[in-house]
């Protein structure tokens, strides 16, 4: 099989499973649990499908200020819209200036405030849906794919 359509492959196959996977802990726990981020996460999967600890690391940092943002506007009242909006644009701006954007964790910032979450939220679905995220690309393109490609 081509090597360009195995990267698609992995993509696609990471995405179904990821969110899979993640929908069934969250019907597990009861919990709230905010699919977009990691859709679109997973989904950025296709055009950087290679799994890398250094990317893995931006992008759970960068989720875990976005959600802490939203955590802060929640616990302060700051909610609807506006506020959603704001502090969307806090967590990038945050990004930026640290290097770490990976521009679909402001989605859990965004929907976060509109939620009015609370610290669980950093636990779940946030750390938790990245590593189920990055676990299986990692094992997709590490164990996997060099046996679709041989």
């Amino acid at each position: 099989m081509k090597k360009n359509k195995v990267k698609k492959l992995m993509a696609l196959l990471n995405l179904i499973i990821s969110i899979l996977f993640l929908t069934w802990i969250t019907i597990i726990t009861k919990t709230a649990f905010i699919l977009p981020p990691f859709l679109a996460t997973a989904a950025t999967k296709y055009p950087d499908p290679d799994w890398r600890l250094h990317r893995s690391i931006i992008i759970l940092t960068s989720y875990i200020v976005s959600a802490t943002i939203g955590i802060i506007f929640s616990f302060f009242g700051l909610a609807g819209i506006f506020f959603a909006v704001v502090g969307s644009i806090l967590s990038f701006l945050i990004q930026i200036s640290f290097d770490i954007e990976h521009p679909p964790s402001i989605l859990a910032t965004f929907l976060g405030v509109l939620e009015k979450v609370k610290f669980f939220f950093l636990i779940h679905p946030i750390i938790s849906g990245v590593i189920i995220i990055e676990t299986v690309n990692y094992l997709f393109t590490r164990f996997l794919e060099p046996k679709l490609t041989d």
